[in-house]
């Protein structure tokens, strides 16, 4: 009976545990969530004729190489269509958005280039 008794402890205790970790300041419910107004989505384009697509990959495993094949099937198939690498272009534009400002940083980069269509792949 002891030793039912020592597991249920271990049971609660681990729960107990693993709950604190959730409500730990920087996790879950009690991180800041940015407000957004409404959202507009873009006119997309007919047709990619003779359109400059941005390729966007933020650097997780295999996600270049998806982007890259999607890039060559696009020239094969779409006339005049220019493509840009984004990873290759600008190398810092290669990380995942761990927060705001590195998402306007790297949106800001992508924009400077005005692309007609932007591609992102995360690939994990």
């Amino acid at each position: 009976m002891e030793k039912i008794e020592r597991f249920k402890l271990l049971i609660t205790l681990s729960f107990v545990f693993a709950l604190g970790l959730c409500v730990i300041p920087g996790y879950g419910a009690e991180r800041v969530i940015p407000k957004i107004g409404p959202v507009r989505m873009n006119v997309h384009p007919s047709t990619l004729e003779g359109k400059t697509v941005l390729l966007r990959w933020n650097g997780k495993y295999n996600g270049d190489k998806f982007l890259s094949r999607v890039g060559e099937l696009l020239i094969e198939q779409v006339k005049n269509v220019r493509i840009i690498k984004m990873w290759e272009t600008d190398k810092s534009t290669a990380v995942i958005s761990k927060n705001a400002e590195v998402s306007e940083q790297v949106a800001a980069s992508i924009a400077k280039l005005k692309p007609d269509l932007v591609i992102a792949a995360q690939a994990d």
